[in-house]
């Protein structure tokens, strides 16, 4: 641009993340007394850019059925129980999509991974953006696959992080510059899928606190939901909430959810003897464990 300005792509969607649990992998609960949570559940919400502003109206509205008002935000974890169901129900009525990652660490801890680490730049995000990658890869996708059936052309999407303490979002943006730069040059780690960087950019970053983001509070439904759906034994466990979710959770080409919508952390999901409480909510969404 003749100004200085840096050019940056008008985007036809908005993909909005949060996530519940800890993604600490150094001690992990219930190995661990007092360690991390068993759990960490990465949870994204996509939108058309041009319905990026009713958020705002449809989180009020929510807020206003419950009658949860004292508090500026949502946030599913601080509602009563019976005020849970009908979110989710609402939202699954919304026009949007829905992933989620959900990755029992057992397996993960005190495991490292050098080739992540290296991408990442900061050994202590690795795993959590590696979390990000997988979601990327399948919103990626599913935008790249309805931009070019609605225009003919893959048209980028914008991402939109909640800031948590703890993660350097920085790190995040390069790391999604990194993986372009090894998509390009056909040296990427992992190769099954790959974000689709058609529609994907590193300026089309945005980190914002979770009580100014309608988006991020909606993907923090979904992230906790299916972090309440996972951690059975627990007290408060439930399915409910993250089946209720199900007419907005994207399904991939083969109809199905499972890898595609609800992804299902670490691959081999089978060394993992999850109790069958917990297989509960991947069974509902596809998954053959």
């Amino acid at each position: 641009m003749g100004d200085g300005q840096e050019y940056t792509p008008e985007p036809a969607f908005v993909a909005f993340f949060d996530e519940a649990g800890d993604p600490g992998t150094r001690a992990v609960f219930p190995i661990d007394p007092n360690g991390a949570s068993e759990w960490f559940t990465v949870g994204c919400v996509v939108v058309r850019a041009s319905k990026e502003n009713s958020l705002v109206e449809l989180v009020r509205d929510i807020k206003k059925s419950i009658y949860s008002q004292q508090s500026p935000d949502l946030h599913f974890r601080n509602l009563v129980e019976h005020k849970k169901r009908p979110v989710c129900d609402a939202l699954a009525s919304a026009d949007m999509r829905f992933f989620v990652v959900a990755s029992n660490k057992k397996k993960m801890r005190l495991y490292r991974n050098p080739q992540a680490e290296a991408v990442s730049l900061h050994k202590h995000n690795w795993f959590y953006n590696y979390c990000i990658r997988i979601v990327l890869e399948r919103i990626s996708q599913w935008c790249a696959e309805r931009s070019i059936s609605e225009g003919g052309e893959p048209r980028h999407v914008k991402l939109v992080f909640s800031r948590r303490g703890g993660h350097s979002y920085r790190h995040v943006r390069t790391y999604t510059q990194l993986l372009n730069i090894q998509a390009a040059q056909g040296n990427i780690y992992q190769t099954a899928r790959v974000p689709d960087f058609r529609v994907l950019d590193h300026r089309l970053i945005e980190v914002i606190d979770h009580n100014k983001s309608a988006g991020c509070q909606i993907a923090d439904v979904v992230a906790s939901a299916f972090f309440q759906a996972a951690n059975a034994g627990q007290k408060r466990w439930n399915t409910e909430y993250a089946e209720a979710l199900a007419p907005r959770i994207a399904r991939g080409r083969n109809r199905r959810c499972a890898n595609y919508g609800v992804t299902l952390l670490p691959w081999r999901n089978w060394t993992l003897n999850l109790t069958d409480a917990q297989k509960q909510i991947f069974r509902f969404y596809d998954y053959e464990i």
